[in-house]
């Protein structure tokens, strides 16, 4: 199995784990259509966090869109009935929708995982624990940021503005532009109790434990109060372990109000500046749906890995083997193995095709494999 898996380009091997993954925690593959109804993404973009969806007309004129999201279709065909046992579901699939390189569209890989029933703290937990060994199956220097959408959500209750200006509050809370929120909070003219605690939020971040004992200070209601409760049941469950120390608590992760509603994460790995990984708890999402149920779940973005393992976008191959006359086709056929065998992509030629990426070029000699210049 080890060799099985050296042979593979980084992405394939990571995708092979999280399924091994998934799988070994009882979660079934599933698959969705590449389109659905148009409407049925327009309607919900705030979730998507994009508009530009691509659109087609089928034969009997409807407008159709090839799929951006995973998660709304799986929940679109979901059973509305509410069921005791939960629905453990998880996909490899393509989206099709803006590439965050180059603003192309692009046909991107995406994998990720759903809990759905009613979401209870140890599903939670499973979840959070499956999301860093995701992580950790891509790179051993990564980070997962948790947050609670109770707690901003709680804050705001207590604030008398519209829902446009509490989007835009929040807004400001994702992005850590306290200079932006101050401005934003000075023209709604709150009370300087709510906007001492708005202006703190976007720096409660860093060691789990310090900050939830930072933010207990801005408790002000039950909902506050319940979402601190939830993050430290949470953060019990992996103390002491190695796996705490890949985990900060970042209370300016805020994702849309109308969808999500509980525990939110965000997954990053070394060299790259951009989350890797994703998801929450989206009951809300369930319910504007018409199902009864609720919801946790996460996605892996396959096309961040290409700029994480820029290995195998730069070379074809990692070594080129090339021969005139082989004497010994065993003993040629054995140093080819041994290469392979250290996890490395081998190609053999007579001659080196023109324009192939390497980064080691050897000659077959006299028995030995030996080193050329590129």
């Amino acid at each position: 199995m080890d060799l099985f898996l050296g042979n593979l380009k980084d992405e394939e091997r990571v995708t092979f784990q999280l399924r091994k993954l998934f799988e070994h925690h009882g979660y079934k593959k599933v698959r969705v259509h590449k389109f659905e109804e148009y409407s049925l993404y327009i309607d919900n973009k705030n979730f998507l966090k994009t508009e530009n969806i691509i659109t087609f007309m089928d034969l009997d004129g409807k407008l159709l869109a090839l799929r951006p999201d995973v998660t709304l279709s799986i929940v679109k065909n979901l059973d509305a009935q509410k069921t005791d046992s939960f629905e453990k579901l998880y996909y490899l699939e393509k989206v099709y929708r803006l590439s965050r390189q180059n603003r192309e569209y692009k046909e991107i890989g995406q994998m990720g995982l759903e809990c759905i029933g009613k979401i209870d703290e140890y599903a939670t937990i499973e979840v959070i624990r499956l999301a860093v060994k995701s992580l950790g199956a891509i790179s051993e220097n990564y980070l997962l940021d948790i947050s609670h959408m109770g707690f901003l959500s709680g804050l705001l209750e207590g604030i008398a503005i519209d829902e446009q200006s509490k989007y835009e509050l929040a807004k400001c809370i994702r992005a850590k532009n306290i200079y932006e929120l101050k401005t934003r909070l000075d023209k709604i003219k709150l009370s300087d109790f709510y906007k001492d605690k708005l202006l703190q939020i976007p720096q409660l971040y860093g060691d789990f434990n310090k900050v939830l004992l930072s933010a207990q200070a801005l408790v002000v209601n039950d909902t506050m109060q319940k979402a601190l409760d939830e993050l430290k049941t949470l953060y019990t469950s992996f103390e002491g372990t190695p796996l705490s120390q890949k985990l900060n608590l970042d209370i300016s992760i805020v994702n849309d109000l109308d969808y999500y509603n509980g525990i939110i994460f965000q997954g990053y790995v070394e060299n790259i500046p951009k989350a890797v990984l994703a998801g929450g708890q989206y009951d809300n999402l369930l319910h504007k749906l018409g199902k009864d149920k609720g919801a946790i779940g996460f996605a892996v973005y396959l096309d961040e890995l290409e700029q994480f393992y820029r290995r195998d976008i730069n070379n074809d191959a990692d070594v080129l083997v090339l021969y005139d006359t082989i004497d010994n086709y065993k003993e040629f056929s054995a140093l080819i193995e041994d290469k392979i065998a250290q996890g490395l992509r081998v190609r053999v030629e007579r001659v080196k095709p023109q324009g192939l990426r390497c980064k080691t070029v050897l000659r077959y000699a006299n028995s030995e494999l030996k080193k050329e210049d590129i």
